[in-house]
């Protein structure tokens, strides 16, 4: 069977989140180890997904929006998250880690992914931020690295080609905090491998719309008629999605160094 679905970027995530969290590493380390859950508006699904009623507005980090990128109002976030053998503990990413170990899962989001289906990471800190934190004992210990990130997201040109034109201390003038960018090798979930759980053979076939549908990804899945009707219905439970509505940061009230705009009004 052949079928043709569309998913808006708020469908696409939290059909990514619910295959995050199907993942067999996350279902161990949920039992008997650590999940750290970086702040982001991907991962504040897969929260959403594991705590009832969960306050996705305020689990993001970095925002675009259509006038510059920006960073979420710290006033109006939740601090870092973790779950410890299934209990849920609030200790930021960068003292957990330290307890974290090859039977672990760290969650982060990208802001790029490319046909390769490799991640980068936007930058705005001077230290990396997040994942800069993170990263070095992520690897130096095999902490699984999980990257759920979205097509709307996907970049024609390979990660670490895009990586050498950014950099905030090279970049003379951006439309808000100027960035950097970072390549993370990991396990990558996008639409695609999200839906490859139900068995179906998912492809890409045409992206963006109207009316709501800005940023859609269009798919074809291809498979038998069990494994399509499986789709169907995980797909049929994200339609409907609502967007978030993020408080935009203030300027006059920021004090992050790199930007232009901080501490204006």
């Amino acid at each position: 069977m052949l079928c043709q679905i569309i998913l808006t970027p708020w469908e696409s995530k939290r059909l990514i989140a619910k295959a995050v969290v199907q993942l067999p590493e996350v279902q161990h380390a949920l039992k008997k180890g650590i999940v750290c859950v970086a702040r982001g508006t991907t991962t504040s699904f897969i929260m959403d997904e594991l705590i009832t009623d969960f306050e996705k507005e305020k689990y993001c980090m970095g925002c675009i929006e259509p006038d510059r990128l920006c960073l979420a109002q710290k006033e109006n976030q939740l601090p870092e998250m973790s779950f410890v053998k299934g209990e849920l503990k609030t200790i930021p990413s960068a003292d957990i880690i330290n307890e974290m170990g090859p039977e672990d899962v760290f969650i982060k989001g990208a802001n790029a992914v490319d046909s390769t289906f490799e991640a980068a990471i936007l930058l705005g800190s001077p230290v990396g931020g997040t994942i800069g934190k993170a990263i070095g004992a992520v690897y130096a210990k095999g902490i699984h690295l999980i990257i759920p990130v979205g097509l709307e997201k996907l970049i024609p040109y390979s990660v670490r080609k895009a990586f050498a034109y950014t950099g905030f201390k090279r970049v003379h003038s951006s439309m808000g905090m100027p960035v950097g960018l970072f390549p993370v090798l990991g396990k990558v979930v996008t639409e695609i491998q999200a839906l490859e759980q139900t068995g179906v053979n998912p492809v890409p076939i045409a992206a963006g719309g109207i009316n709501g549908a800005e940023g859609a990804s269009i798919l074809s899945i291809q498979g038998e008629k069990e494994h399509i009707e499986k789709a169907l219905h995980l797909i049929q439970s994200v339609k409907g999605e609502n967007p978030l509505q993020i408080l935009s940061g203030n300027c006059s009230r920021c004090s992050h160094a790199s930007c232009a705009r901080s501490g204006k009004g």
